[in-house]
């Protein structure tokens, strides 16, 4: 790797790093199903807010797995340099009657086709809460959380790495239950950066070869 193309990755890195930090909320769209039979579209959305030191999440079911579709679990990474998580807790929920818990990190969750994610949320084992379609909860922990700290991503064997994803019970789906995750969306000013250090790169390479 060059120079250039060295310099231009070291800063790709720092502004996803610092616009991810500085981001206060972010909607995931949940699209990849994990076996990669279903088709790549909307099955559910995540919302992630900043709340001071803590993440606000609302999981919200929007269809294609059929009407009796329950959430179940879901499945995230975190990652809050330079220390470890610790202490993570649900401090708030729409939970009715079985309350929601946090699982992981150790051992970590298995989220189906290969993938493994270091966290999780027990949402209630099929009727536990209802024919819960819209889930909401607050996560707190010994330190501060952020946004940017859900950025690392985990990789099932038949679709592109994600963020998150989360577990369907009683699908309409064969076998019955689906994983669908989801990739945080970059924010658009990441990618008009780096259209614009790649053209220096490209003049630069160019007067260089002249």
């Amino acid at each position: 790797m060059d120079k250039a193309l060295r310099s231009f990755t070291a800063l790709m890195v720092l502004a996803s790093i610092s616009l991810a930090q500085n981001a206060s909320a972010v909607t995931i769209n949940l699209v990849y199903e994990f076996d990669g039979v279903e088709p790549v579209q909307t099955y559910a959305t995540v919302d992630i807010t900043q709340n001071g030191a803590d993440l606000d999440f609302a999981i919200n079911y929007v269809g294609n797995l059929g009407p009796n579709a329950d959430i179940h679990e879901f499945y995230f990474n975190l990652t809050s340099p330079p220390d470890p998580v610790t202490g993570l807790a649900i401090t708030a929920s729409n939970a009715t009657t079985t309350p929601y818990t946090v699982l992981g990190p150790n051992p970590s969750i298995a989220g189906g086709a290969g993938s493994s994610f270091d966290w999780g949320v027990n949402l209630g084992n099929g009727s536990a809460n209802g024919n819960l379609q819209m889930a909401t909860f607050t996560l707190s922990a010994d330190q501060a959380l952020s946004v940017g700290d859900l950025f690392e991503t985990s990789s099932p064997n038949n679709t592109p790495p994600v963020n998150l994803a989360v577990h369907f019970q009683s699908t309409v789906t064969s076998p019955g239950s689906e994983t669908i995750g989801g990739i945080v969306p970059v924010p658009a000013a990441v990618w008009l950066f780096s259209t614009g250090l790649l053209g220096l790169i490209g003049v630069a390479r160019r007067k260089k070869t002249a």
